[in-house]
Formats: structure tokens, C-alpha cells, sequence
């Protein structure tokens, strides 16, 4: 696999529909042609949770050690790879959605009350999420149950995985 990027390294792929602008996938770093992710970005938050091996992943000049059961958030727009660090190989969960299935419009009182200060700050281009915070042991959870509406697709799914983005944030706000 060979993520499809331009000349100036944006990611070209739909991450959901505009209805529903989440994407969920399952991702291996042996997977991609060069057994890594190279330099992205896109308009898109993206969440990792890493569910086997470890991955060094990159964010600008940022460079993060995830193991299993640990996560990160990378801001939109941010410069971001991926690859492997000791572990033979990494799988993980990405999450990767845009901010306004959280703040609904434009202008609302959400997003420039409680996300545009975090979507504009350089000093928030990520966050790495381990067990030993409680307040990211929630967001962990959080990044859990995803995975498991993902795989289950309870009648309610899409409403469920916007409450726990809601949630996550919160935890990030």
C-alpha cells in the first residue's frame, strides 16, 4: 500500500463523507510498500491507538515511542509519519475525522469556545496519550470503545462514536 499524496504532501483521500466525516481504519505499518507512513498532513484531527507492536511516530519535529494500548492526537493540518521502532511490526487503529462533527458549524459557541484555540495552536500539534494519567486513561478508553462500535455497528453507531469524539476532546480541552 502507497498512501496517494501531492506535491506538497497532503493526503488525498476522503477520511468519511461529508455527512459523517469520520474515517475508521485498521493499519499495519507492513502494510505500506516502504514498512512506514511518510511526511502527510490534512485537514483532518487524526487519533492512533496502537493495538500490537510499537511505532515511532512523528509529528514535526516531534518524535513519540507509542506502544500497545497507548495513542496520540495529531492535529489538523501537522506534519506527520510513521515507523517501526522495535517490534518486527505495528498495527493500530486511526481515527481520523474533521473538527466540525464536533463543533457542527461555523461560528457555533463549540468550536470557538472550546476547539479553535487548540486548532490553531502550534504548540498543540500533538498529544501522546499513555495509561498512567488518569485523564488519559479515559481518552484511551475512549479510543477503545470506537474500535468496538466500529466492529460491532450498533444501530446507533454513528451517534455513539460522536459522543466518545466528544468526550475525547474534552479530555484534551
Amino acid at each position: 500500500m502507497r498512501l496517494q499524496i501531492d506535491q506538497e504532501q497532503k493526503e488525498i483521500k476522503s477520511h468519511g463523507s461529508y455527512g459523517f466525516p469520520v474515517l475508521i481504519s485498521y493499519e499495519r505499518l507492513s502494510s505500506f510498500d516502504t514498512g512506514e507512513f511518510p511526511w502527510h498532513w490534512h485537514p483532518e484531527i487524526e487519533l492512533t491507538f496502537v493495538m500490537e507492536g510499537d511505532i515511532a511516530y512523528q509529528v514535526n519535529d516531534s518524535v513519540y515511542h507509542l506502544k500497545a494500548g497507548e495513542g496520540l492526537f495529531c492535529n489538523t493540518n501537522v506534519l506527520h509519519r510513521g515507523r517501526g521502532y522495535r517490534a518486527p511490526d505495528c498495527s493500530y487503529l486511526s481515527v481520523t475525522f474533521h473538527p466540525r462533527i464536533l463543533y457542527g458549524y461555523s461560528s457555533s459557541v463549540i468550536q470557538d469556545k472550546y476547539m479553535n484555540h487548540i486548532l490553531r495552536s502550534p504548540g498543540l500539534a500533538s498529544l501522546h496519550f499513555k495509561k498512567k494519567k488518569k485523564w488519559q486513561r479515559k481518552i484511551l478508553r475512549q479510543m477503545e470503545k470506537i474500535r468496538g462500535l466500529n466492529r460491532e455497528h450498533p444501530v446507533s453507531e454513528e451517534l455513539q462514536i460522536q459522543m466518545a469524539l466528544l468526550k475525547i476532546w474534552r479530555g484534551i480541552y
